[in-house]
């Protein structure tokens, strides 16, 4: 169901369409597609790569949709516009737009989870079955871009959540019917029609190409170098910006502060080490930038709900019951 995209796979049901994007044998992309109503689709987006071709869904062109509907559950997701900016949907975000991709998605995390709702030009022909529940989408749009907007970020993203997430949790529960996920629809496009909604920009706070780049190469530093700890306001300095600088571009880019990003990387590599070698608590400590062994102890702990060593005991107990 999508454009412009290899190496995938479809399959059709009687109410959904799964695509599963493989790279290099693995599963890279899945995306779940059901048909509201004519002219309006709704997609689960699952991702665990870092980019993207720009998509459309199959069988329509870009000149097809008029707005998506973007809320990003975890992870984050940025695309060059064509106003020549990045623009990234954060953790907790929902984005309502106009404008296409340039080229491409990208997913720095490498891992995005969020859904997306698309409104094609057909959907203004079904009046007769939006007016019923006093959705009407011209309206919409001009309520929710107006002027000149062509990117919005919703600020009170709060009157959206509980629906938000009771749609993921019954897609997670795998109870979710057409029926309730038509429901849920439309309350969220009937909110949105309704002028409730705050809004800022999405170009407030995108970032130039330049700035994106700073942002990857100071993550690409501190990731390679865990066990050294550089400095925030020495990597900032090497670069020709200060450190508020470099910390905004970080945040915009990877959806936290460069320290909480840190921390989960730590976590992430002491987890690699705790199963798959038999190096000593206090190494594996060192390796992740700590001196002590008690403090890593500690981050571990209040991170993982588990012991530095309660884990490796687990992972291995795990690993020879061959589950």
């Amino acid at each position: 169901m999508i454009n412009a995209m290899e190496n995938y796979t479809m399959k059709k049901m009687d109410l959904k369409t799964e695509i599963t994007l493989e790279n290099a044998g693995m599963n890279a992309a899945r995306f779940v597609f059901y048909e509201i109503c004519p002219g309006i689709l709704f997609a689960f987006n699952e991702v665990n790569t870092s980019i993207l071709p720009k998509m459309t869904p199959q069988g329509t062109t870009e000149d097809d949709c008029i707005c998506t509907i973007n809320y990003a559950a975890s992870g984050t997701c940025g695309l060059y516009s064509s106003g020549g900016k990045y623009i990234y949907l954060r953790a907790g975000e929902l984005m309502i737009s106009s404008e296409q991709a340039a080229h491409s998605f990208e997913y720095p995390v490498r891992s995005y989870c969020g859904i997306e709702i698309f409104i094609m030009r057909k959907a203004l022909k079904n009046r007769e079955l939006l007016s019923f529940f006093k959705i009407d989408l011209e309206q919409m749009l001009d309520v929710c871009l107006p002027g000149t907007y062509t990117t919005v970020i919703v600020e009170n993203v709060n009157l959206f959540k509980n629906t938000i997430h009771d749609i993921l949790s019954l897609y997670e529960k795998n109870i979710l019917d057409l029926s309730l996920l038509q429901l849920h629809t439309f309350y969220l496009l009937r909110m949105l029609t309704a002028g409730v909604v705050e809004f800022r920009s999405g170009y407030e706070g995108a970032l130039s190409k330049s700035q994106v780049d700073m942002a990857k190469q100071a993550e690409q530093l501190l990731s390679s170098k865990l066990m050294s700890r550089e400095t925030i306001a020495g990597i900032a300095g090497s670069m020709g910006i200060s450190a508020t600088s470099l910390k905004n571009y970080f945040r915009a880019v990877y959806g936290q502060n460069i320290s909480e990003y840190l921390k989960m990387k730590r976590i992430d590599e002491a987890k690699k080490l705790l199963t798959e070698t038999n190096l000593s608590i206090l190494d594996i400590a060192n390796r992740v930038g700590f001196e002590s062994q008690s403090k890593f102890t500690a981050m571990f702990h209040t991170a993982v709900g588990l012991t530095p060593t309660a884990f490796r005991r687990n992972s291995r107990n795990i690993k020879h019951a061959g589950i």
